[in-house]
């Protein structure tokens, strides 16, 4: 790990969003300093020095390499960087001298070429020194004196000694996503769309709109913000020499530095460690053949995809990809590719980009039908899935498995989670669900990948189970089905299921309707009769009291009569039809009815299992193993439950002594069947089943 520096502790752009203060201590007024690493006391030197003289070197192009993340600071620590210039500018102008700390500066300087600037390629600093140059483009656009604009241009923008329109001429080379971005900004050209949209041009826009704002209200003069503020902003700066010294390696020297800013994520760390240390040519066509397409492929979802691409790898699950465990995870994705090859990695994880890209984003996969299984699972909320459907989408584009194989297996996802989000059934999954990527090679040799998916599912334990048809009615039946938030994709399915075509749930006319309203009037009071508090009460959120419509006018409280001629026009659903427009009242009875026919609809035509799982409880009870000691039995004696004249007396944990012999109890269980002349043609016991302790079998103890 990088340490403290030595003699300086000054101020440091930290997590939070103010930069924290620390005492100044000098080394003796000399510019050198010392930063140590730990490994074995190697020393890097560090040399003092301010941002703006190392931004004015003509001879120099900052480079920032292919293994750093994107530009991300966003307006937060914007705002941050312009009040310190501010601050910094008045108290210098108030005769307060006041300089800035604005963190350290690592690079290593490539090999020089002849008739190029100096390669600067940054190793820690791109967020901080993006940000400068946005500032001073934003400064320059908006300032009036031309020769002001030329100074800015020639001294920190633009490398004045190069004559042609080369990458060089630019004083800051971004990386590839960022590139056109801030080089219409640096050249003043009109930014894209896409330009618009990067953090580049929103933070330049921001500089520029709050400059205005200075420069309108008079109260400091512009130029004195570089002059007596960015101008006293010091820096330390760090040069590695990987090549004369091995403990320099930029790699190790990044992963173990503090993170200044926003800290890296699992995809920054993943990209960093498969980058760096190799070469710049190797690094450039790694990045630009394999990670800018993830990239792109995946905006703001790359961590999410490497931890789901662990999960296919490693076959089973790791923790949510969240701030919290970026570092976990990444030694883990280390640890788990640690044999192998770079390149083919790249390639692996560049090809299931793109059908992540479909899982999460609704990317066209080449298949409607497919795009369309893909859309209902993201609908349903199960990210769990991700590692296997990658697997599956795989072997489909593989030719292993057909259209039809693969809408199959994904309609049965489909249904084995529907099932269990209407029982509210989550736990054990995130455990469970990833290792099943295991079973996909028996799934393609299988003759019918539905059946064998369903048989899959119904063989997990009793918290990953597959509901049978029993729990799903009841459930259906009693729970508060307007609340449960699959509500309208559920009634929507009906509605496909009745007419072979789906609403779409993005019309904004199309709602949830209470049959017999929220509020009650006087002639809904009539209509449902004695009892109608209790009946309100009960059935307010009923299925049966709920229908899908596609209409854009409340109905509220709207008589029957009148709310079944809405059902019967071309606004009313076939769904809202269904057990309503033949009833001449809503009372009790009807909702009733109408909830028997759609929770068998549901549980039959839409989400319908194979006929022998539907009234099983489709899951393997795991058997525990036997402890004595948890029992709490050492030293009890237990009785054979068939002939309780037997017993034996507990030892330990596993054993019991019986007739002076130490047994466990599975054996001893088989040989006392084998004297009483009964024993099965398997030889095999759970000896838990057959001896109890005070009258409770063992196994119910467990």
């Amino acid at each position: 790990m990088v340490g403290v520096i030595h003699k300086y502790v000054r101020s440091f752009w930290g997590n939070s969003k103010r930069f924290g203060k620390k005492a100044i201590d000098k080394y003796n007024g000399q510019a050198e300093l010392n930063i140590q690493i730990n490994n074995g006391g190697s020393i890097l030197k560090a040399t003092e020095n301010y941002l703006l003289n190392m931004l004015s070197n003509n001879d120099v192009t900052f480079f920032i390499p292919p293994y750093q993340r994107n530009y991300e600071w966003g307006k937060d620590q914007c705002t941050v960087f312009l009040e310190d210039i501010i601050k910094t500018a008045k108290s210098n102008i108030k005769q307060q001298y006041s300089e800035h700390f604005f963190g350290t500066i690592v690079y290593v300087q490539n090999e020089p070429i002849f008739g190029q600037p100096n390669r600067l390629v940054l190793t820690d600093g791109q967020q901080r020194i993006t940000t400068t140059m946005l500032f001073l483009i934003a400064l320059r656009d908006i300032e009036d004196d031309e020769a002001l604009k030329d100074f800015i241009n020639s001294k920190y923008l633009k490398n004045s000694s190069m004559i042609n329109d080369t990458e060089y001429k630019i004083k800051l080379k971004q990386v590839e996503t960022d590139w056109e971005a801030y080089r219409s900004t640096v050249l003043g050209f009109e930014p894209t769309n896409e330009d618009k949209n990067s953090a580049i041009y929103r933070n330049y826009s921001f500089f520029k709109n709050e400059l205005n704002k200075i420069k309108k209200e008079s109260t400091l003069p512009i130029v004195n913000l570089i002059e007596q503020g960015l101008s006293k902003f010091s820096i330390v700066t760090i040069q590695l020499e990987p090549d004369r010294n091995h403990w320099e390696n930029p790699q190790e020297v990044f992963e173990s530095m503090n993170s200044l800013g926003k800290p890296l994520s699992l995809g920054d760390l993943v990209r960093n460690y498969l980058l760096m240390g190799k070469n710049a040519d190797v690094q450039d066509k790694l990045y630009k053949d394999y990670w800018l397409h993830i990239e792109k492929s995946l905006p703001e979802r790359v961590s999410d995809f490497i931890r789901d691409f662990m999960q296919l790898k490693g076959q089973k699950g790791f923790k949510k990809a969240t701030t919290a465990n970026y570092k976990e995870l990444y030694a883990q994705f280390k640890e788990l590719f640690k044999n192998t090859e770079t390149e083919i990695l790249m390639g692996d994880l560049k090809r299931h980009s793109n059908y992540y890209a479909c899982i999460v984003l609704n990317r066209n996969s080449g298949s409607i039908l497919i795009n369309k299984r893909l859309n209902d699972l993201k609908t349903i909320g199960v990210t769990i899935a991700n590692s296997l459907i990658l697997n599956l989408m795989d072997e489909w584009n593989s030719g292993t498995l057909s259209e039809k194989d693969l809408l199959d297996i994904l309609d049965v996802l489909i249904i084995y989670f529907l099932r269990r989000r209407i029982l509210k059934l989550t736990q054990g999954e995130n455990k469970r669900f990833p290792p099943l990527v295991k079973e996909v090679r028996n799934l393609i040799a299988s003759p019918s990948k539905r059946l064998f998916m369903f048989d899959i599912l119904s063989k997990l334990d009793n918290f990953t189970r597959l509901p049978n048809d029993n729990e799903v009615t009841n459930e259906l039946r009693t729970m508060n089905f307007y609340n449960f938030n699959q509500a309208k994709f559920i009634l929507s399915l009906v509605e496909e299921k009745i007419t072979k075509h789906r609403p779409d749930r993005d019309d904004k006319n199309l709602q949830i309707e209470h049959i017999m309203p929220q509020t009650l009037n006087d002639m809904w009071k009539e209509e449902l009769g004695c009892g109608y508090e209790n009946i309100h009460q009960e059935y307010l959120n009923n299925i049966g009291n709920l229908t899908l419509i596609r209409h854009n006018q409340e109905l509220g409280n709207k008589p029957f009569e009148h709310k079944k001629k809405i059902y019967n026009t071309n606004a009313g659903l076939q769904i809202a039809k269904h057990e309503i427009v033949n009833r001449s009242k809503w009372n009790k009875n009807s909702i009733q009815n109408r909830s028997k026919w759609i929770t068998n609809y549901i549980v039959t035509k839409v989400l319908p299992i194979p006929g022998d799982m539907k009234y099983k409880n489709n899951y393997v009870q795991k058997r525990k193993r036997l402890s004595f000691l948890g029992l709490g039995l050492l030293g009890e004696d237990i009785n054979y439950i068939l002939d309780k004249s037997i017993k034996a007396k507990v030892i330990n944990d596993r054993q019991v002594l019986f007739e002076g012999v130490k047994w466990y109890l599975s054996p001893l269980t088989n040989e006392i069947e084998t004297r009483r002349g009964t024993v099965n043609t398997s030889g095999a016991y759970q000896g838990a089943q057959y001896w109890e302790f005070e009258g409770i079998k063992l196994a119910d103890i467990m």
